[in-house]
């Protein structure tokens, strides 16, 4: 795959007026950088995680689970993939459908509403070649989160890749979402004596490690690190944040651990097997 792609740009007038509409009827900044302008981050951040994965995406059927507003499925639109997002929110599904037509890939792009059922997809076995996990798997309702993942593994083609990123990890003792302290700590029968309902927590990585099925090989451990590193560098991480995660790469590795996997933020790449 090409090192460097044309970066998304909004290209329709329409559709970026009836995304500002949104944006004000939601109390939203239309040109903050978690609304309007989360496509541009995620070009610079994440991109670079999909254009170091093993398989090129070009051509490929790509999932995104949670797609929000879109961000994510845009850029994969942009690296060539044939992208399907799919969304329990209904909001956000329609902003995700005007947000992809801003940036002229909305015809390149299905956009899947699953508010009725979300512990069921509605694809048939072994429909995608990727799937991609952006910040949403600690959003499931965690008495259904493994439900939710072995239909990822159903849906997923044998020797497909799942791509999990900023997923807020358990570990550490303030939670990257509300930025509580120690709630991440808090078992979850806690919940049941709070009256706003469940407590907002990360997971624990061996959740997700495990979550999936037996048999998935985690690339990270097998390239003891190498394509997490160089994905930081190419976000603008420090040489000296590459070098700390590039030796702790190294020492993890032979306990089949990865930086991704103790980080604040969960990071992995999985391969389904054969």
């Amino acid at each position: 795959m090409p090192a460097t792609r044309q970066s998304p740009r909004v290209v329709d007038p329409a559709a970026d007026t009836r995304f500002r509409e949104f944006a004000r009827e939601t109390s939203k900044n239309p040109d903050d950088v978690w609304f309007g302008q989360y496509v541009e981050y995620e070009w610079e951040h994440d991109r670079h995680i999909y254009e170091l994965l093993p398989d090129p995406l070009d051509g490929r059927q790509v999932l995104e689970f949670g797609h929000n507003m879109g961000a994510t499925s845009i850029v994969l639109a942009h690296l060539g993939a044939d992208v399907t997002g799919i969304e329990v929110s209904p909001r956000l599904h329609e902003v995700a459908k005007v947000n992809a037509a801003r940036y002229g890939v909305g015809d390149r792009i299905r956009f899947v509403l699953n508010d009725k059922t979300p512990s069921k997809l509605p694809f048939p076995d072994a429909s995608f070649d990727v799937i991609t996990c952006n910040s949403v798997l600690e959003y499931v309702d965690h008495p259904i989160l493994p439900a939710v993942l072995r239909e990822l593994d159903r849906v997923l083609k044998p020797s497909g890749l799942v791509v999990i990123t900023a997923t807020a990890s358990r570990f550490p003792p303030r939670e990257v979402h509300s930025l509580r302290w120690f709630v991440n700590y808090l078992p979850r029968w806690v919940d049941r004596l709070v009256a706003k309902g469940p407590i907002q927590r990360g997971l624990w990585p061996w959740e997700l490690r495990r979550g999936f099925g037996r048999g998935y090989r985690n690339l990270d451990v097998e390239d003891r690190g190498r394509a997490y590193v160089e994905a930081r560098r190419r976000m603008g991480a420090s040489k000296g944040k590459c070098l700390v995660a590039s030796v702790l790469g190294r020492v993890l590795a032979p306990f089949g651990l990865t930086v991704g996997l103790i980080a604040g933020n969960i990071s992995m790449t999985l391969r389904k097997p054969a």
